[in-house]
């Protein structure tokens, strides 16, 4: 796509592909590596459950609101609170800082930091506000920070050096303005440092390590430097932008741009966990990116139908048809795949026919396969989809409940949301099916199974193996080699091989 201003600022084709990456928001971002030496944990959580706009001279760069519950946004600050890789050659002192009440006079007047900040309503909003400086970050590496600025300032920022390392006076200065910055966010403090006890006692199970999944499972590197972290995503986690002006009407995407709503309730990548965040555009950002991506006028029309044939496919969704084992339809199905129940809203009902005909073709990166259905069916289910214009709310799957995981490997892709990626029956989506998925580690059941139908059953799908229609069939989007190594796979996970007589 065209490079864009207001996008690159944004960073979103760090995330998504088909646009170019941002060449700006890695130096605007602030490296993550040394968190838990920077903030107070307290202020972390509260930040990471609501975001607002701290720097004032990145432009229109922000922090997105990922919309995480209290035990997500716990996780994430423990997380973050372990990271203590500071910049090459730096340490922080531990000489104790006391509350001081007498430093706005050095602040405002003699060292005039207000020139860029503001202070108690004071200065020029050019950077941060400093009344908030002692909530926000601890005192020891604020001290560093005033110190030695040019270590830690995002490459952005124009904050300079304002001490002599040589002068004697320097330290106790600098100790007076810490302390000060702390004695005036010392009531902030306490009311956040409420909020995240409450949340710690509430949640004790909470870990960092699960903390450490959202971080990746997000693609918070594709804006934040992160030592000692490999990303999850080797080129983007969200849709590729390219055919966008095909797919979603005008109206629609006006809309998800103001008030991003889950689409893939488990992240793109099924199992993930990623989200599309809410940046909070304002009504004329929602303009420039909707002029940028394009919402597209669909020259196909497909018909309506009456209530007895919606009934008809209602009847087919549910009892023959695998749909449902990914998808949800008024409440009902699986949460792998975008809910159906709101497909006339966002899609055009040429990509509605295109993505049920020709699913590989419009959507490469989709694991969805393509079923064999009643040629004189198939326009009817098209026409019900594009009847279907729920304005419900679907919610994300809680990445506390439901642990995100890297896709390694073309099982994970494919089966795990319902098999598990250990092979046991208990992956995310097997809650919201009517049948348990099959459990490969039963090697008493596996066992007595011939290779032959296993393949079948991953080929043509559960209903016609007399399993559940909720199982889909791979034969349209495997090779046959493909297959026979997800056999070997199951075979794998029962540690069995198939029965003597199937060996004849």
């Amino acid at each position: 796509m065209p490079e864009n201003n207001l996008a690159n600022e944004l960073g979103c084709g760090n995330c998504h592909g088909g646009a170019s990456a941002s060449s700006i928001i890695k130096n605007r971002a602030p490296d993550l590596s040394y968190a838990g030496l920077k903030y107070n944990e307290a202020f972390l959580f509260d930040y990471l459950k609501s975001p607002k706009s701290i720097r004032k001279n990145i432009g229109k760069s922000r922090m997105p609101d990922f919309e995480f519950s209290d035990d997500e946004a716990l996780a994430l600050t423990k997380y973050l609170m372990t990271r203590k890789n500071l910049p090459h050659g730096r340490t922080l002192s531990q000489s104790r800082i006391r509350n001081n009440d007498n430093g706005f006079n050095l602040i405002h007047n003699e060292l005039q930091c207000t020139a860029c900040h503001t202070l108690n309503g004071e200065g020029e909003e050019k950077s941060t506000d400093l009344t908030e400086a002692g909530v926000r970050l601890q005192p020891n590496w604020l001290y560093d920070l005033i110190l030695n600025p040019s270590s830690y300032v995002p490459r952005e920022s124009p904050m300079p050096s304002f001490f002599n390392k040589e002068d004697p006076t320097v330290l106790k200065t600098i100790k007076t303005i810490v302390g000060y910055l702390g004695n005036i966010g010392e009531i902030r403090g306490k009311t956040l440092n409420q909020k995240l006890n409450t949340a710690i006692k509430e949640n004790a199970s909470v870990t960092s390590r699960m903390g450490r999944d959202i971080f990746l499972s997000q693609n918070c590197q594709a804006c934040h430097d992160m030592t000692g972290e490999n990303n999850w995503f080797e080129n983007h986690n969200a849709p590729d932008l390219t055919h966008q002006r095909m797919k979603t009407p005008s109206g629609w995407l006006l809309q998800y741009l103001k008030n991003p709503s889950p689409i893939r309730p488990n992240g793109y990548f099924p199992g993930t966990g990623s989200r599309m965040p809410n940046y909070n555009l304002s009504e004329l950002e929602v303009e420039v990116l909707g002029d940028w991506l394009g919402g597209a006028i669909s020259k196909t029309k497909l018909l309506k139908i009456s209530d007895f044939q919606s009934d008809k496919v209602e009847r087919l969704l549910n009892d023959f048809l695998p749909c449902l084992g990914c998808h949800t339809l008024n409440g009902n199905g699986g949460k792998i795949g975008p809910d159906l129940s709101n497909v006339g809203n966002r899609l055009t009902d040429g990509f509605i026919k295109m993505a049920i005909q020709m699913p590989h073709m419009v959507m490469p990166e989709s694991i969805m396969p393509k079923t064999a259905m009643d040629p004189k069916m198939i326009p009817l289910i098209q026409s019900y989809f594009a009847q279907s214009a729920s304005n419900k709310r679907v919610q994300y799957l809680n990445l506390i409940q439901n642990r995100p995981y890297p896709i390694e490997n073309k099982y994970i892709a494919n089966c795990a949301s319902c098999h598990g990626s250990k092979g046991d029956g208990a992956g995310f989506n097997a809650a919201y099916l009517p049948i348990k998925p099959g459990d490969f580690t039963n090697g008493k059941l596996i066992g007595q199974k011939a290779d032959d139908t296993l393949y079948d059953t991953i080929h043509v799908g559960g209903r016609i193996m007399n399993k559940s229609n909720f199982m889909p069939g791979w034969g349209e989007k495997l090779s046959q080699k493909e297959i026979v190594g997800y056999v070997q796979t199951i075979r794998d996970f029962c540690d069995c091989e198939q029965p003597g007589w199937a060996k004849k």
